[in-house]
């Protein structure tokens, strides 16, 4: 158990260094729900943090721990870290981005892991004010293992405050698994 929480330190203090240069960061705890295979449920717990350059390229990392329900399937947990570019376009409600990923899938009580790739494109729409929409989609490999899924989501967000949002998404994964996810973010902005 210590040693996941090491690793949750250690990809945070990927996003926090940068964080004394021009830009935005923002970090966000989330809680969802993935069904798999239409067979079992993972319940997910996640946390992002993104630091975003003026410039646009966007550094961060995610944590993310799934607690399956099913028979002797392990929990897992995975760690990534994020490069990417999410230019700003003046006076457009579109803000498109991109990002690569580098991650490992761990499996709690197993000594193995697999590591794998992913890249994700996405837009978000600024609806108003408040209400925005957001929309992307993952493709994600591995040569460790058959885990080759392609993964559309989108999601609405609620600007709470200009410090705060909830965002909700929903998504599905198919390749060499099927899946639904529903995940309830709360994203906070410094």
């Amino acid at each position: 158990m210590i040693a996941i929480w090491l690793k949750v330190f250690l990809s945070l203090l990927l996003v926090l260094p940068v964080m004394g240069h021009c830009g935005s960061f923002t970090l966000g705890p989330a809680l969802g729900v993935e069904r798999v295979n239409d067979t079992f449920n993972v319940d997910l717990d996640i946390v992002r943090g993104l630091y975003r350059f003026d410039s646009g390229v966007t550094l961060g990392s995610v944590v993310m721990f799934g607690y399956v329900d099913y028979l002797d399937v392990p929990d897992e947990g995975r760690y990534e870290a994020i490069i990417g570019y999410s230019p700003t376009l003046s006076s457009s409600k579109i803000s498109p981005y991109a990002f690569i990923t580098k991650g490992v899938r761990s499996y709690f009580g197993v000594d193995s892991s697999i590591h794998y790739h992913t890249a994700t494109f996405g837009s978000r729409y600024i609806l108003n004010e408040r209400i925005y929409f957001d929309s992307s989609y993952r493709h994600r490999n591995t040569s460790d293992m058959s885990w080759e899924t392609g993964t559309i989501s989108f999601g609405v967000g609620y600007n709470i405050s200009t410090r705060f949002s909830l965002q909700f998404n929903v998504g599905t994964t198919w390749g060499d698994y099927q899946g639904d996810q529903a995940v309830l973010a709360l994203i906070s902005r410094f």
